[in-house]
């Protein structure tokens, strides 16, 4: 397995992915601005499958659903690593206001 690019920090948050024509509800175990661990019992997934994850934020008065594209990293037992592939200006904005807002958290 290549080394991280980028720090991660914990975040329990509901993920749907689409693998091809298979769709999965899972909660993340962290996330970084380069991918996520996901927390599934599915491990029908290879390395390298190309995937679409969708969830929600909550920003400002409402939840706006996010998707990005990502690619499986690496597997293990009780998940999958992803890598976040061609992120859009928007959603690498909300990535990193959500990255300051849980380091902030885990400081308490």
């Amino acid at each position: 397995m290549e080394p991280r690019l980028c720090l991660r920090s914990p975040l329990k948050l509901p993920v749907t992915v689409v693998f091809n024509d298979k769709k999965i509800d899972c909660t993340s175990r962290d996330f970084s601005l380069g991918g996520m661990y996901l927390e599934t019992d599915d491990s029908f997934v290879s390395m390298g499958t190309e995937a679409t994850l969708s969830f929600y934020l909550h920003q400002g008065n409402h939840h706006k659903r996010h998707h990005l594209n990502a690619k499986v990293a690496h597997t293990k037992a009780d998940g999958i690593g992803i890598s976040f592939q061609q992120v859009d200006k928007t959603s690498f904005h909300t990535l990193q206001k959500l990255l300051k807002f849980t380091r902030q958290q885990n400081l308490h």
